[in-house]
């Protein structure tokens, strides 16, 4: 997967990131890994597949996680009803994409959602064929609300406080900041911009930030 490299501090430790949340169209062929292979013991995505599943997980799809684990988003106004992933660091020392185009992913050296600090899910925008979980995360606006379900069923409510598209060069900074008046937030973060054809990729990240209400 070409991604482009940057960095990042966050707290007191370094993390490479790059294309957390694109789907890169590659043209050639692609090296197949099983389903099981993405994902470490712990069930956290550390391989980042250039060949996404596209398929929508059915209602008999087995969610593994903790009971205070983030489990569903849902985004009613933008009909975003979606399963999360852990993902972390993946083989290009990166931050893991979804290995499905529609679920998304909560980056595990975040707090988990609800809690007090800075949480980060990603999602794709789009697929080879299907459009992704986070087609629409644009169309969020400041005061619209959401929820992220845990694995104990209790719900944590969200309100948009802003949103931001910037270059990838300048998005990480972005991606991971915080409001130092909001407790407990969590960043929604895809792909935007114009896709260019000749690097296969989107020239800008969105963050959506929202906080715990």
């Amino acid at each position: 997967m070409n991604i482009r490299k940057v960095g990042t501090l966050l707290g007191s430790k370094k993390i490479i990131v790059g294309g957390v949340v694109c789907l890169i169209l590659l043209a050639g062929l692609f090296h197949y890994r099983s389903e099981s292979s993405f994902v470490d013991s712990g069930g956290v995505v550390t391989y980042s597949t250039e060949n996404p599943d596209e398929k929508k997980p059915t209602d008999n799809f087995q969610w593994k996680g903790g009971v205070e684990d983030p489990k569903k988003i849902i985004i009613s106004s933008i009909g975003v009803d979606a399963f999360i992933q852990k993902v972390g660091v993946d083989q290009n020392k990166e931050v893991a994409v979804p290995s499905n185009v529609h679920m998304v992913g909560w980056f595990v050296d975040t707090v988990r959602p609800g809690q007090k600090g800075l949480s980060l899910i990603d999602g794709h925008v789009s697929g080879r064929k299907n459009d992704g979980v986070f087609k629409d995360l644009e169309k969020l606006n400041e005061g619209d609300q959401f929820l992220v379900q845990l694995g104990n069923d209790s719900e944590v409510k969200y309100r948009v406080i802003g949103k931001r598209s910037a270059p990838v060069a300048d998005s990480v900074s972005i991606m991971f900041s915080q409001n130092p008046k909001v407790s407990s937030q969590l960043n929604l973060v895809t792909c935007s911009g114009r896709y260019d054809e000749k690097t296969r990729s989107y020239d800008e990240r969105l963050t959506v930030m929202a906080e715990r209400i």
